[in-house]
């Protein structure tokens, strides 16, 4: 472009403007797209919401990124909080760095938990971006791998009562959205998991947030 602007100012002009609508265009379009369907995830959201907590305030983070905190959660949840994270479509060069690494939209949802789990897991999708470290962290403590349900393409390590790992595991195999990754810690946040929201129109809100209670529900039983 500097060679066209040095040689003939008027096409270098020229180029340099149609760069700048492509780029805004390009800016406008993605933000439009991601604060639809932000909302869109945040009102399919509503069925299930109200099992966590009768009241959610909600706020977004940029324009891909929207948060959902639940007010004075049902026992025996302490603190929950909902996010859903989009790709960064409003920057092209950030956009497809991120894609191309795996980023997809996630559904992510953090719990504190007054029970006290009787194992540490951690299921992940090798090749989720945001898995990666916690890959890495299953690795450096040297836990122990964990068999993984038929269809749950995710692989899994663990520590304690692997038993209930596996219990855990089967009980996310029946979501209907692709599983990014599953953390259960004995610190807080003891539960967080991550879906993809690919055909989230598919699935029940209400049957994930289901799901998430019985996960905490057998996190202090013991054999």
């Amino acid at each position: 472009m500097i060679v066209f602007w040095i040689i003939a100012p008027e096409v270098g002009r020229g180029l340099f403007f149609l760069a700048v609508v492509i780029l805004v265009g390009w800016f406008a379009a993605g933000m439009f797209w991601n604060v639809r369907k932000g909302n869109a995830v945040a009102r399919w959201l509503q069925e299930g919401l109200p099992l966590l907590g009768e009241k959610t305030t909600l706020r977004w983070l940029g324009s891909s990124g929207l948060e959902m905190k639940i007010q004075s959660p049902h026992s025996p949840l302490l603190n929950a909080e909902v996010f859903i994270l989009l790709e960064p479509r409003d920057i092209p060069l950030l956009w497809g760095y991120f894609h191309a690494r795996g980023r997809r939209d996630v559904l992510i949802v953090r719990c504190q938990s007054s029970a006290t789990p009787q194992f540490q897991l951690e299921a992940f999708d090798p090749h989720a971006w945001s898995a990666r470290n916690a890959q890495l962290e299953a690795v450096r403590k040297q836990w122990s791998s964990v068999a993984v349900p038929q269809g749950l393409k995710v692989a899994a390590c663990g520590e304690g009562a692997l038993e209930r790992a596996q219990a855990i595991l089967a009980l996310v195999a029946e979501s209907h959205l692709p599983l990014v990754r599953l953390a259960v810690r004995r610190s807080a946040p003891q539960i967080e998991i991550q879906w993809q929201l690919l055909r989230y129109g598919d699935a029940s809100s209400r049957a994930l947030f289901e799901t998430l209670l019985q996960i905490n529900s057998r996190l202090s039983l013991r054999p």
